[in-house]
């Protein structure tokens, strides 16, 4: 059984949005930084979509590099061949597109700047 409730909003999101529950912020939370990091066993299509992706992908983070390298090689397989894909392959690919912020509804949950919106004042710029 999984566990109950909406996922938690991550610190840097909480900075952003503002902390409306009013409770203490976590410390010591995990920042893994940098930018995703290509894996060597990714090539053909799924090296490319890769490559697409990380032209607009800002938000990623080198924590994301293992999920968004297994999101490309199946979005490649199902280029080459959709008719393999059950209705719970494709329910699975769209669910990791979506954990990525691949799609626009997530991305507005993730209620993160843009480059240009950001403020030098803003003190969860140095999260994005």
């Amino acid at each position: 059984m999984g566990t109950r409730g909406p996922k938690p909003k991550p610190t840097h999101l909480k900075l952003v949005q503002g902390n409306a529950g009013r409770r203490p912020l976590p410390e010591g939370e995990p920042d893994p930084g940098g930018k995703p990091v290509k894996p060597k066993w990714l090539k053909g299509r799924g090296s490319a979509l890769w490559d697409e992706v990380m032209q607009f992908a800002f938000w990623l983070s080198v924590a994301d590099s293992y999920k968004l390298a297994a999101w490309c090689d199946r979005q490649a397989e199902f280029e080459r061949d959709r008719r393999m894909w059950t209705a719970a392959d494709r329910r699975e690919h769209r669910s990791a597109g979506s954990e990525l912020g691949l799609d626009p509804s997530s991305r507005s949950r993730m209620g993160t700047p843009r480059d240009d919106d950001k403020k030098k004042d803003d003190p969860a710029a140095k999260y994005f």
